[in-house]
């Protein structure tokens, strides 16, 4: 495809100011030729209906851009992109749809309204989008009758049929219970949504105050598949608890607990409930009860598959419940997905320091700042995530961020917590004694990381990365040779797919001076791993012993380009200087 003589899609437009300034040359010749766009470009991505409808060459100009934003995956602009299209041939509804679909997975829903409410009622009945957008929108009025007839007399699309059904049902409940029930029961039943459908009906039969029938329909979601049990077990536990029934309340956390550990609700809940103080009957606003529909259908459903889908429903859902902090989670995780970073630390951020769910938003954005490479804030919020709460998931987490950005200290520290707290509850869980070796090792702890290591080994004697780290520590310390080369050998077989571990291997070899060995083996892990700063060192060091001084020079600078680190820096710039010292008599002598 070239756009104005600007070349390969694949060479030019790779970000936001390619594809605008392609518009922009596009909008500024006063023409839309084969000069911009080639024929057969035309043909691949847009129909020649949809090339009929484009009237204008402003709106023909915002249309290329808006496609190039959303192959970029720039979603924000592709929505700014298709509004502005939308403007200029208002009678578009296939415009409509793009504009109003694109404002959603941005996460715009207040834009994605004032969109809507700027098309005439013949175009936006066409345009299924644009009719879930109004349907929120008059629940959000409080015209929840109003809403329920759109539903009913309009197609909110295939996509969205499963949460219509069910938010059609809610809706009808709050007239006629019998109605809503005979709605919810016309839904179609496919097994994936089941324990979704049983916890509407509870939802339903909440709001009617027939709270018998409420736990029982809640006690028979949490026996089906469910995406949102957390949500359910609450509810239930609320509900019981408020008719002074503790007991059942306290088993039905300790129940979720046991099937999915701790978590936020639990610990909420679980608070309320330890003195036999009065809960308050959980109640439900047209806005909240809506809301929550719409984030049980999603949630453990297609949204789930889609991040693009799930941005537009959680979008959707918060502007009726922005306090429903689950659903500000889930769409937190579907920018993440969709590579957007920035957007959700600010959808995390949201979540209030008094919520329940603000360690969970807080070691989310510790992730996320991490990932941007930006160790002090990810630090930082760990800290605050920890101090928040206390539970396991939370200073897991910190514990493994600490690790990472090499405060190892701090790190042996938070698993020595977790480990004591394990032991007096179950046995000890092998993740976290590998976690600890592997900072006890960086900290220069060899021992004690051998010992975590071998009872790591004993619970899981099949752990590749368990073989292959207490394997290749013991060949890099001199101790147990030929055992740590068996039990590296063990793990190269089972992950003969894994750089790091095809490393352990050749590096084995090279220690023991199998210089011609150790080439081959790191190689093959240089090969699937080209961008790890040590694999390449190796390579280099393997060279060198092998007289191939060229090539490991080559290799060392290789390593020297993927930021290997300080220390490593060092030692990479003295070998490129003076190479390797002359070869050791047979010795297992630290890594250079």
């Amino acid at each position: 495809m070239t756009v104005c003589g600007w070349g390969s899609m694949s060479g030019m437009w790779s970000g936001f100011r390619a594809y605008v300034l392609a518009a922009s040359a596009c909008i500024g010749a006063g023409v839309v030729s084969a000069g911009c766009v080639s024929a057969g470009s035309a043909d691949r991505w847009f129909s020649p209906t949809t090339m009929a409808e484009l009237k204008t060459q402003q709106e023909y100009a915002d249309f290329i851009a808006a496609r190039y934003a959303a192959m970029s995956g720039d979603a924000p602009a592709a929505a700014a992109y298709y509004r502005r299209a939308f403007a200029n041939e208002p009678l578009d509804a296939s415009l409509l749809e793009r504009a109003t679909f694109s404002t959603l997975i941005s996460g715009e829903a207040r834009e994605a309204s004032q969109l809507v409410a700027t098309a005439s009622p013949e175009v936006a009945r066409q345009s299924p989008t644009a009719q879930l957008v109004m349907v929120v929108d008059e629940i959000g009025a409080g015209k929840g009758h109003a809403a329920l007839q759109r539903l009913r007399n309009n197609s909110l699309g295939a996509i969205n049929s499963d949460m219509a059904g069910f938010l059609s049902a809610w809706l009808a409940s709050t007239e006629n219970m019998d109605k809503g029930l005979v709605e919810l029961a016309q839904v179609p039943t496919r097994r994936m949504l089941a324990g979704e459908q049983a916890t509407i009906q509870g939802l339903m039969f909440l709001n009617a105050g027939r709270d018998d029938r409420a736990v029982e329909a809640f006690n028979q979601a949490q026996r089906l598949p469910l995406g949102s049990s957390d949500i359910v077990m609450s509810l239930n536990a609320r509900l019981l608890a408020s008719r002074g029934d503790f007991d059942a309340a306290r088993k039905l956390v300790a129940m979720e607990i046991d099937a999915k550990g701790a978590s936020s609700l639990t610990d909420h809940i679980g608070a309320q409930l330890e003195t036999d103080r009065a809960v308050p009957r959980p109640k439900l606003s047209l806005r909240q009860g809506a809301a929550l529909v719409m984030y049980i259908a999603s949630v453990g459903g297609v949204a789930k598959a889609s991040p693009e889908l799930a941005a537009l429903r959680y979008s959707l859902v918060l502007r009726l419940d922005p306090e429903l902090a689950p659903a500000r989670l889930a769409f937190a995780e579907a920018f993440n997905q969709q590579d957007r970073p920035e957007d959700a630390i600010e959808v995390l951020r949201e979540i209030p320091a008094t919520s329940p769910w603000r360690a969970q938003s807080l070691i989310q954005q510790a992730w996320l700042f991490n990932g941007l490479d930006r160790p002090g804030e990810a630090l930082v919020a760990a800290d605050q995530a920890l101090a928040a709460s206390k539970r396991r998931d939370i200073a897991l987490g910190a514990a493994d961020l600490n690790r990472i950005n090499g405060n190892h200290e701090r790190a042996r520290k938070l698993y020595d917590e977790i480990i004591a707290a394990d032991m007096s509850t179950k046995k000890p869980d092998w993740r976290v004694l590998f976690a600890r070796a592997n900072a006890l090792s960086a900290g220069g702890n060899w021992k004690a990381a051998e010992a975590d290591a071998m009872t790591a080994l004993e619970l899981e004697p099949d752990r590749p990365e368990i073989q292959n780290f207490l394997g290749f520590g013991w060949i890099e310390n001199g101790e147990r040779v030929e055992a740590g080369l068996s039990l590296v050998r063990k793990a190269a077989a089972a992950r003969p797919d894994q750089g790091y571990i095809v490393d352990s291997l050749g590096w084995a070899h090279f220690k023991l001076g199998q210089y011609e060995e150790a080439v081959t083996y790191l190689e093959r892990a240089s090969a699937l791993s080209p961008a790890d700063a040590e694999i390449v060192d190796h390579l280099g060091d393997a060279y060198w012993r092998s007289g191939r001084t060229a090539e490991a020079r080559y290799q060392w600078g290789a390593s020297l380009r993927l930021s290997p680190g300080p220390e490593r820096e060092q030692t990479l710039r003295n070998k490129l200087d003076k190479g390797l010292p002359a070869k050791p008599a047979a010795s297992l002598a630290s890594r250079p």
